[in-house]
C-alpha cells in the first residue's frame, strides 16, 4: 500500500481520522493524500443572503488544507510525503472517482461517534463510502486512536473469502503489523448448517487463500449476529474488525439492524472493510 487517500471536513472527527492514517503512512512508508470536496449551496429566489462563489469555496477549502498539513508535519515531520486537493462536487461521487482513477490503495476516514451501525448512519459519507469504493476503507470513530493492532479479527461468511484477491490487503495490513488474523464466521443460530462435504471445501478454500498469514479460524451460531460478533470481540480483546461489504454479507445484516442496535466494538476499534 503506496497511497492511502484521507477525507476531511476539518471537523475534530476528521482530525482524528487523519491522524490515524498518518501512523498507518508512516508504518508504510506510504503518502497522504488529503482532500476535501465542496459544492455550491442551492439558493432559492427569496435567498436574502448572497451565497459564497465556487472561488471563495475553492480558496477556504485549500486553506484549510494547506493548515491541516502543517498542523501534520509540525507533529510527524516532513519526511511524511503530503499532497492535497480541493475538489468542486459531491463527497462520495468524488472520492470514488479519485480514488478508482488514482489507483488509491487505501481510504482512511472518520465516523461520527454514535457508536454503532445503524439506519442513522447509513446516510453518512463514511457508510456510502464502504459500499462504493473499489479499496479498502478504514472507518475511525473519534474515540479510536492508533495503536498496533496484534489481534485483528475478521467477521466474515466462509464464502466470502473465496475470492484470494479480495484478502489481499488484510493480508498485507496483517503482516505488516505482524497480527493474528481470527476468521469469525458467525451464522444464525435457527439457519441451516451447510453439509458436510461444503463445509470442508470452504475451510480448505479458505485455508489456502491466508497462506503465509498467522491466522486461526472460528465458528459460533448465535440467535444474532451482531451479538455473536460483539461477544467474541469483547472477550478476546480485538484491537481491529474487518468486513466485507457483499450483498448477503454480515455487514449487510449490521446495516439493517434496527437503530436500537448498537455495534458496541465501534466505539474503540477500527472497522476496516475490504472490497
Amino acid at each position: 500500500m503506496k497511497t492511502i487517500l484521507v477525507p476531511t471536513d476539518f471537523s475534530e472527527i476528521s482530525k482524528n481520522a487523519t491522524e490515524y492514517a498518518c501512523e498507518i503512512a508512516k508504518l508504510m512508508q506510504a503518502k497522504i493524500v488529503l482532500f476535501h470536496t465542496y459544492h455550491l449551496p442551492l439558493v432559492t429566489t427569496d435567498a436574502m443572503i448572497m451565497a459564497p462563489a465556487s472561488d471563495e469555496l475553492e480558496q477556504y477549502a485549500v486553506k484549510g488544507l494547506l493548515k491541516l498539513k502543517k498542523e501534520i508535519e509540525k507533529k510527524h515531520g516532513k519526511s511524511l510525503q503530503i499532497e492535497y486537493h480541493a475538489i468542486l462536487g459531491f463527497a462520495v461521487d468524488e472520492i470514488t472517482l479519485y480514488a478508482k482513477e488514482h489507483r488509491i490503495d487505501l481510504i482512511v476516514m472518520g465516523m461520527q461517534g454514535a457508536g454503532y451501525l445503524s439506519e442513522k448512519l447509513l446516510g453518512s459519507i463514511t457508510t456510502a463510502l464502504i459500499k462504493e469504493a473499489n479499496c479498502p476503507v478504514f472507518a475511525i470513530d473519534q474515540r479510536v486512536k492508533f495503536k498496533v493492532p496484534k489481534k485483528i479479527v475478521l467477521a466474515c461468511d466462509y464464502l466470502e473469502t473465496k475470492n484470494k484477491t479480495i484478502l489481499q490487503p488484510l493480508k498485507q495490513i496483517v503482516n505488516l503489523f505482524k497480527s493474528h488474523l481470527y476468521v469469525l464466521n458467525v451464522i444464525d443460530e435457527f439457519a441451516f448448517a451447510p453439509s458436510i462435504p461444503d463445509a470442508v471445501s470452504d475451510l480448505a478454500s479458505l485455508e489456502d487463500s491466508l497462506s503465509g498469514v498467522d491466522h486461526s479460524l472460528h465458528y459460533l451460531r448465535d440467535k444474532n449476529v451482531v451479538d455473536g460478533i460483539n461477544t467474541f470481540i469483547s472477550e478476546r480483546n480485538m484491537d481491529m474488525v474487518v468486513m466485507i461489504p457483499r450483498k448477503h454479507s454480515i455487514l449487510k445484516s449490521i446495516f439493517q439492524e434496527p437503530n436500537t442496535k448498537r455495534m458496541a466494538f465501534h466505539t474503540n476499534i477500527p472497522l476496516l472493510a475490504i472490497h
